[in-house]
């Protein structure tokens, strides 16, 4: 059986990193549970704890990192657009 070899066009974690580098107001946690990267439209889905998004909140002035907030008002997740820029 042939060994299949899997890659994203990303490192997430480089990218998560060099993100939240770049904002004041950082999730309570950074253990991230799931990952998805949307390579056409560039955009890195980042999850750290199962909860209800009830809004979301730009954490960068660029708009590019979005939080997820849960009731509480804490960050379950991270959308991060143009995320292959965050590599460099």
């Amino acid at each position: 059986m042939a060994k299949t070899e899997v890659r994203m066009a990303i490192d997430p974690f480089k990218v998560v990193a060099q993100a939240l580098n770049k904002v004041k107001k950082k999730p309570s946690t950074a253990r991230i549970i799931a990952i998805d990267y949307d390579e056409t439209a560039d955009v890195l889905y980042i999850k750290f704890k199962h909860s209800k998004t009830v809004d979301n909140e730009a954490l960068d002035e660029d708009g590019l990192i979005l939080a997820s907030l849960n009731q509480q008002n804490e960050i379950v997740g991270l959308t991060i657009m143009e995320a292959s820029t965050f590599t460099e």
